[in-house]
């Protein structure tokens, strides 16, 4: 429910912003292959712009198991070109359990509003911290 409050509040203000939606499945690259169920999970992240500065609500599945769905609040820095940094703090509902993330981006801009997103994030939940790459896609748009 805080979750809710949060992204109300960032919408709610006022001005011509600048908003965001990415979509990004996501590759856990300390679990073996054949791990499947695992190996891949995938999120959503919507959110607004403050300058140079992104602040969103990223909800996901840490794996395919419907019961790792999870939701963080995630700040994103620029660091240099199209390199930036972020940082997250979230919650497993099913689970019970807190999470914490980092990620590396590199974006490749397409065309006009349009990016690629090249991530390597470490994300800690269930008494351990794991590693995984991910390929998202970005679409900025404006709202009056």
């Amino acid at each position: 429910m805080r979750f809710i409050v949060v992204i109300c509040l960032l919408f709610a203000l006022k001005g011509k912003a600048q908003y965001y939606i990415a979509a990004a499945p996501n590759v856990a690259f300390n679990t073996p292959l054949n791990d499947t169920k695992n190996l891949i999970g995938a999120t959503v992240e919507i959110g607004r712009y403050f300058g140079k500065t992104a602040v969103g609500i990223n909800s996901g599945w840490w794996t395919l198991d419907s019961k790792d769905f999870y939701q963080e609040v995630m700040a994103t820095f620029p660091i240099y070109e199209n390199f930036s940094v972020s940082a997250a703090i979230g919650y497993f509902y099913h689970h019970k359990d807190i999470t914490m993330e980092y990620d590396f981006n590199y974006t490749i801009p397409l065309k006009k509003d349009y990016s690629f997103i090249l991530s390597y994030g470490a994300q800690s939940a269930f008494g351990g911290t794991f590693g995984s790459y991910s390929l998202g896609i970005n679409k900025d748009f404006k709202i009056k």
